[in-house]
């Protein structure tokens, strides 16, 4: 067991245990996301130098200072934490809120000045200092200077419950600037693309989709959406209109817990793989549930697609 320093306090830490984990356990309140080591929004400073596990994506400014992800770095030593600066955040507008199912809501917030952003990106979007989530961009960038979301309600999430609540028009929610690389490149218009998700998981797929039509992609383009049951193929109609209107786009909605004739069953990524056993050439994309991320990753790859040509995003629902 190592002991963590945090201001002014300490705290234990179980062998195996990753900082972030310990400090939630000990009720200290701490900002934290994804816990997947991609939205740093978990991010401290160390008095010793981080594992580069513990670093994977900072900026050499952020290693050099000994920034470190505190939802990845499991510790074998006492370390003294420190927080880092707060990360920049904008202002948006609420110009619409409406329901995409019982429990998914789209979100659509407007920028003042121009925000920059790819299709598939994801920004933390902050209600405290205390409560700060990850979200995936669900639209492309418009002349209108808005983005949308989708945000799945969770009984006890303090995020979500808020958002769909007690957020009103007109509201002024923060954001951060948008990261991750798991967009489309209009270099590569006659590639084929197969795309994955599950649940929310849609919303960068769906950014994705409609950025590659809209560039006049011209390989195919195969999107398989998974949920356990029916009603959480929240975007079935719209997607089903999509591949009627674009001869290269095929959608395939999917239910893994109960017997359906309107779609596929079975899980979207099981599917996904049989249909296309020979993904040589192919840019393949993933968003959703980690576990199903992580064995995508690898399915991809055995089925012959690069790993540079493999990109996913995977968040823990802590919503």
């Amino acid at each position: 067991m190592s002991i963590l320093k945090y201001r002014e306090r300490e705290y234990s830490c179980h062998r195996g245990e990753t900082i972030l984990a310990a400090l939630l356990r000990q009720k200290v309140d701490l900002s934290y996301g994804c816990q997947q080591g991609i939205c740093q929004t978990c991010l401290l400073r160390s008095n010793i130098s981080p594992p580069d596990y513990a670093q994977i994506n900072l900026t050499n400014n952020q290693r050099s200072k000994n920034c470190f992800l505190a939802c990845q770095w499991q510790p074998e030593e006492d370390i003294t934490l420190m927080p880092v600066e707060s990360q920049d955040f904008v202002n948006a507008r609420v110009v619409s809120k409406s329901l995409l199912s019982q429990d998914i809501l789209r979100l659509t917030l407007e920028f003042h000045k121009p925000f920059e952003f790819h299709a598939g990106q994801f920004v933390n979007l902050k209600k405290s200092e205390q409560v700060i989530r990850s979200y995936s961009i669900a639209s492309t960038p418009n002349h209108s200077n808005t983005v949308e979301f989708h945000i799945r309600l969770f009984n006890k999430g303090q995020f979500s419950q808020w958002a769909f609540n007690e957020l009103a028009l007109g509201d002024v929610l923060l954001v951060s600037e948008p990261k991750g690389n798991c967009i489309y490149s209009s270099e590569y218009t006659d590639e084929s693309l197969l795309l994955i998700g599950t649940g929310t998981g849609l919303a960068p797929l769906l950014g994705i989709v409609t950025d590659a039509l809209e560039h006049g992609h011209s390989g195919r383009i195969h999107l398989f959406h998974g949920s356990h049951y029916s009603e959480g193929l929240y975007l079935n109609a719209k997607l089903t209109q999509l591949s009627e209107k674009y001869e290269n786009f095929y959608y395939s909605g999917c239910v893994s817990r109960e017997a359906s004739a309107a779609f596929f069953n079975g899980r979207a990524n099981d599917k996904a793989f049989s249909q296309y056993p020979d993904l040589k050439g192919w840019r393949v994309f993933v968003c959703g549930n980690p576990e199903m991320v992580k064995d995508s990753q690898k399915r991809a790859f055995l089925n012959g697609a690069s790993c540079g040509h493999i990109f996913s995003d995977a968040f823990v629902l802590n919503q």
